[in-house]
């Protein structure tokens, strides 16, 4: 591992662990404020350290962390030392102060991705879905299709995205045997109709020509009121509690 450099990461992704071919080790996925590029650490938690409180979306997190000596992607870094939530960036104003950081980061397809990553380049980026998508469970994964013409076919990706997988977990304990349909009214086709929905995609360590799901990200298409946003609010408080809970 290379000396640690101290940085600073706005959090857009949490991920669990994937434990069958190809396996992944947990992670945080984010913007690098230094760079503006996106930069995986993992494992995460670090030695079963998380913050405190548990690290969630949108929080800049500042740690210690340099090249991942176990991981061939470019764009990992390990954790050593303390970490800390130092700010949070708010969904006021219909995500003004959110859309910067991500447009930047927007790839037209996943084969754009993937070839950026066949080149050597990033293992990690934000793309753009059609809303021709939909949720599957059993286990959970994406199947979409690009925004862009490039995109020569339907894509069917494992969903790695711990936020997802907790909303799952508390539907299923919701509707019972109903979950399954309850959970896609919610988190299937209507969600990319409603929003400008955007996909933290990412490589695999163990196999770079295989992509994740890291984190879906629901972009509201108008300007986010007052109701909207305290439901936003109790979303996040809630899953805060649900990872303490769990920990």
């Amino acid at each position: 591992m290379s000396d640690p450099a101290d940085r600073d990461l706005l959090v857009l992704a949490k991920t669990i662990a994937a434990n069958e071919f190809p396996v992944e080790r947990p992670s945080v996925v984010g913007v690098d404020r230094e760079t503006g590029g996106l930069l995986r650490l993992t494992p995460f938690p670090w030695k079963g350290n998380d913050s405190d409180p548990p690290v969630q979306r949108w929080t800049w997190l500042h740690a210690s962390a340099g090249n991942a000596p176990r991981d061939p992607r470019r764009d990992s870094r390990e954790v050593s030392g303390e970490l800390l939530t130092t700010a949070y960036v708010d969904a006021k104003d219909g995500w003004r102060l959110r859309r910067p950081f991500i447009r930047p980061l927007e790839r037209g397809s996943l084969e754009e991705l993937q070839s950026i990553g066949r080149a050597g380049g990033p293992t990690l980026g934000i793309v753009v879905p059609s809303e021709q998508a939909d949720v599957l469970q059993l286990p959970l994964r994406l199947r979409f299709r690009c925004a862009d013409e490039a995109c020569t076919t339907a894509h069917d990706l494992p969903v790695l995205d711990w936020e997802l997988h907790e909303m799952a977990r508390v539907t299923r304990e919701r509707h019972g045997a109903r979950w399954a349909t309850r959970f896609r009214e919610t988190w299937g086709a209507a969600l990319f109709a409603r929003y400008d929905v955007r996909l933290v995609v990412s490589a695999y360590a163990q196999s770079p020509a295989k992509h994740y799901v890291a984190a879906v990200i629901a972009v509201p298409k108008e300007l986010e009121d007052a109701h909207e946003h305290l439901h936003h609010t109790e979303h996040r408080k809630h899953l805060r509690e649900g990872g303490a809970a769990a920990s």
